[in-house]
């Protein structure tokens, strides 16, 4: 399996939240919280379902809410596909 990247970090946002919101995601708002972007507890929720249905991948709930950033959920996600392809 691939890793997990800022490119297919978007093409989730594009399938859960839209267009607009995977086009305002960039490399410098990567640190910035989900809530300070605009995602509130829903949006991180339906990404991660479907980031489990697309991947390997399990998420727990205490896992996702240590997740607060878009760098820390794809740093998680690539080191479970990195440990699943292991």
């Amino acid at each position: 399996m691939s890793a997990f990247t800022l490119d297919e970090f978007r093409r989730i946002v594009e399938l859960t939240l839209g267009d607009a919101e995977a086009d305002s995601l960039s490399e410098s708002s990567l640190d910035t919280q989900f809530e300070d972007l605009g995602y509130d507890s829903l949006a991180v929720y339906e990404m991660v379902v479907r980031i489990q249905d697309d991947y390997p991948v399990t998420i727990s709930d205490e896992e996702l809410d240590g997740l607060k950033t878009p760098a820390a959920l794809i740093a998680h996600v690539d080191g479970a596909l990195a440990a699943a392809a292991a």
